[in-house]
């Protein structure tokens, strides 16, 4: 007899261990019973657990196939990302395939010929601000020939570089879909049986059956690359991971590069923004108008530069827009009296206020309810909003301005039997015209894919330090880059226009430096620190009722004298610095913990 570990995808728990008289390739799909359940499985390989005799083990009820399934460079990445996320295969082969491979009725597919040499790897790096110039660089890769895998930061880049691909390549190409449709299982088997040459798409398309000779990866500096919510793992990293398995062409792109890039590889930076167009505003300094609102405490500062700036670009019958990274009428509503912040029945999270101050939106859950007549622990009459948002950037805008278009997801309205959630419903942003003033926050610089602002304005860059990470300042810096750059014509102008304090304009100045300065400061400071990518940032998110298994792990990084940052909440995860992932595993290994209390995420 024979024990195998074997991996579950469809309940995506731990590894099982089951017994057979034959002997099954690793990789091959089998049929075991979980609680009285007929599930596929995976087979990982001979189990290594000592069990003893009085383990009763269950049989393998059948065997589907007598080789592997799937192709090897997709069935390493899973064995990747399991053990990077430290998920394990189960759930990551869960995401990586179909559905049609794993229910229990799990489809058969033919075997496809493998093929490939790690020792062909090479890296190649094309950093170019100029969204064009950089999609002509991937057309004439297409172009050279080989089966090509090309990743996009989102999908709507994704779709506008294929709708610009010459007739004779988009014919051999393919836009990658979402998953789990009955179109997608049918995209898959297209692509693994070589229909295709060159498959096309956001993060999920590194999962397509492809052979590639080339994965090229836009955009790669990207948060959008993390695949949520199990393996939050980078889709760029598992691109890497899987073009040096295939000894494949690996190139990264995009309108700078990441950290990790630059520190291995410091391509050269070509371009800079003209110091002409990058106009500073010091709020304490210049001449500026601090508009309020009534029943708002807070102000929102408006420079002369500003209101000049714009005025002259609306004139000009251009688009400008503005940003400031706060919805609603104000952030919170607060009692006059007691000074109480009314919170989300649902996570306890303060609520901003939006609609006139009719409706009240937690920040965290989007749950909504609506503004209470009076304090509800005091019982004054009397609430007051705090740090004026977007909608009433509107009003006092609409002092200076005509055409002026709030740029945010607006509620759609509820059907008449759906009252009760009709303040939750799915959000749409309003449609876009041009020539017109344009309020949003940072996710609104998608503007620039569908117009060609002459203006980009920060009203508050400090606002934007004010999130918790130590990746604020190289994201917020990647936004004012992305501001300058994004979607620009060859031979166009921008004005980017920043209103701050002393901390937001230390990082703005390195816009007109350019990123390979900023990135050299950027690295300096986290080598100090072991941060990535130096090392690892990792999060222990912790089940609060599992207070036993946190008081274990505690213990145990003691024991190896690793300092971990523990606010003492038990709602809150634990943080800490790792040069190494091994005493992490060596830990989690000795706890034995179950992926329902314990949720991990590793920063590179």
């Amino acid at each position: 007899m024979f024990l195998y570990d074997v991996a579950v995808p469809e309940l995506s728990l731990n590894n099982l261990t089951y017994e057979s008289s034959c002997d099954i390739p690793t990789g091959a799909r089998v049929k075991v019973e979980v609680s009285t359940h007929s599930r596929t499985g995976f087979i990982l390989g001979f189990s290594k657990d000592n069990l003893g005799p009085e383990v009763k083990i269950k049989k393998i009820e059948k065997i589907f196939d007598d080789r592997p399934i799937i192709p090897p460079d997709l069935w390493d990445m899973a064995l990747y990302a399991g053990r990077i996320s430290f998920c394990g295969a189960a759930p990551a082969l869960r995401i990586i395939l179909p559905r049609y491979l794993i229910l229990p009725d799990a489809k058969k597919i033919q075997e496809r010929n493998f093929y490939c040499d790690s020792k062909n790897y090479c890296r190649e790096n094309f950093f170019n601000p100029i969204d064009s110039e950089r999609f002509d660089f991937y057309i004439n890769e297409l172009k050279q020939g080989g089966q090509t895998l090309i990743l996009f930061s989102r999908k709507e880049s994704a779709k506008k570089f294929f709708e610009i691909l010459p007739d004779e390549l988009k014919k051999r190409a393919l836009l990658w879909g979402a998953a789990g449709t009955e179109k997608y299982w049918l995209s898959w088997l297209d692509t693994y049986f070589g229909k295709f040459d060159f498959v096309i798409g956001s993060a999920g398309a590194i999962f397509a059956p492809l052979m590639p000779q080339k994965i090229i990866v836009e955009d790669e500096a990207s948060r959008n690359f993390i695949i949520p919510p199990v393996l939050n793992v980078s889709a760029r990293d598992l691109a890497e991971h899987r073009a040096k398995f295939l000894g494949a062409k690996f190139i990264t792109g995009g309108r700078q590069p990441s950290l990790k890039t630059f520190k291995d590889f410091r391509p050269e930076e070509k371009i800079l923004p003209e110091r002409k167009n990058i106009i500073f505003t010091d709020i304490y300094h210049y001449k500026t108008r601090n508009e309020e609102e009534k029943g708002i405490e807070g102000n929102i500062p408006l420079t002369f530069s500003l209101i000049k700036n714009t005025y002259k670009e609306l004139m000009n019958k251009n688009s400008v827009i503005w940003i400031l990274d706060r919805l609603g009428d104000s952030s919170e509503v607060f009692c006059s009296r007691c000074g109480e912040i009314i919170k989300c029945p649902k996570c306890g999270s303060p609520m901003r206020s939006e609609n006139d101050g009719k409706i009240l939106r937690c920040k965290i859950c989007s749950q909504a309810r609506d503004l209470p007549e009076k304090c509800e622990k005091c019982g004054f009459e009397v609430l007051t909003g705090r740090r004026p948002g977007l909608e009433t950037l509107e009003k006092i805008a609409g002092k200076y301005y005509e055409k002026i278009i709030l740029y945010v997801d607006q509620p759609e309205k509820g059907s008449e039997d759906d009252k009760d959630n009709k303040k939750t419903k799915k959000k749409k942003k309003p449609p876009v015209k041009k020539n017109s003033l344009y309020l949003t926050t940072r996710s609104g610089l998608e503007l620039c894919d569908k117009i060609q602002p002459s203006l980009i304005a920060w009203l508050d860059l400090d606002l934007e330090l004010s999130f918790p990470g130590h990746d604020n300042k190289l994201e917020l810096f990647s936004l004012l880059w992305d501001s300058y750059w994004r979607g620009r014509e060859k031979n166009s102008e921008r004005k980017v226009l920043i209103q701050s304090r002393r901390q937001g304009m230390n990082t703005a100045k390195f816009l007109t430096q350019g990123w390979s300065k900023f990135l050299d400061y950027e690295l300096a400071e986290r080598q100090e620190f072991n941060l990535p990518p130096y090392g690892h940032e990792i999060e222990l998110e912790i089940e609060p009722k599992a207070s036993k298994l946190r008081e274990k792990i505690l213990d145990a990084f003691f024991g190896m004298g690793i300092f971990v940052m523990d606010s003492g909440d038990e709602t809150e995860p634990l943080r800490l610095n790792l040069e190494s992932l091994e005493p992490l595993e060596e830990i989690l290994n000795a706890v034995k913990f179950s992926s329902q209390k314990l949720k991990i995420t590793v920063k590179n």
